[in-house]
């Protein structure tokens, strides 16, 4: 039981894209110029923006760390974020776009209680009766409203701010997350999740799955209204077990929501 994944539940595939902007050339192009670069990234800003059952994408002016564009994208399967990618390629304000890092994962839900609870009735090395109990309980989560809303996530109007962040569980000799028994690492992340649950309406959370996908196990992508939360949230829970003991962190990108009508702050004109 001690190697017992916890079950899970998928929803839209998700690319996080990090630019910094070439502002020599862009600072060469004259007014006019500017504006057809404006006009470019705003179409594709409104046909982006409208939230459907194919996803959606936001772009972010970033704040530190030497990059200025986020694109974030949300499409129910991978051909739907290749397809995102080129068009920002083959726009015109994607040739002054220069690509920083990317980041491939799945939005998920760790169904750690669920598989706890579970393996109390039905061993997981009895292979046919566990999957056929799994795969029905699965089936049942899946139905649920605020399942699909995590699966399936909008940010919220009024958290315009962005954090994310990429990370993994620890595999150390003497801290190896997966070695735990599932009924400790499910303990773990109830602990943890009821920190999270605490900063409902003030954080936005979407966890995404990326084993298989990405360097990282994980990625985390928090909104909120005001970015102070996200140092509230991420200090309080680095003193929950599942993180001080098992989490590794990758690096933070943090800024703010730049909608259609807002593209002249990334893009000034010269007499603006």
């Amino acid at each position: 039981m001690s190697r017992t994944p916890p079950a899970t539940l998928e929803g839209w595939y998700v690319l996080h894209q990090s630019f910094r902007i070439d502002w020599a050339d862009l600072k060469r192009l004259d007014v006019e110029a500017r504006r057809g670069l404006r006009s470019s990234l705003e179409e594709l800003l409104v046909g982006w923006s409208r939230p459907g059952e194919d996803g959606w994408s936001a772009a972010y002016r970033l704040a530190g760390g030497g990059l200025d564009l986020l694109l974030l994208h949300f499409r129910s399967d991978v051909e739907g974020l290749i397809e995102a990618g080129h068009r920002i390629q083959l726009s015109e304000i994607g040739d002054y776009l220069l690509l920083e890092d990317e980041y491939l994962s799945v939005v998920e839900m760790g169904l750690y209680a669920l598989t706890a609870k579970l393996a109390e009735r039905i061993d997981p090395a009895d292979h046919e009766a566990w999957r056929a109990a799994l795969a029905t309980a699965l089936e049942e989560e899946r139905e649920k409203d605020w399942i699909k809303r995590r699966l399936y996530p909008v940010q919220p109007d009024a958290m315009p701010y962005v954090c994310f962040y990429p990370m993994d569980k620890r595999r150390a000799v003497d801290r190896n997350w997966y070695t735990l028994p599932l009924d400790r690492r499910a303990a773990l992340m109830s602990a943890h999740g009821s920190i999270g649950r605490q900063y409902a309406g003030r954080i936005s959370q979407v966890i995404s799955g990326s084993m298989g996908l990405d360097d990282r196990e994980w990625a985390v992508t928090l909104w909120a209204r005001d970015p102070l939360e996200f140092k509230n949230i991420i200090s309080e829970m680095r003193y929950d077990g599942a993180s001080a003991e098992y989490a590794d962190f990758g690096a933070f990108l943090v800024g703010k929501r730049l909608e259609p009508t807002e593209v002249s702050r990334l893009i000034p004109a010269e007499d603006e």
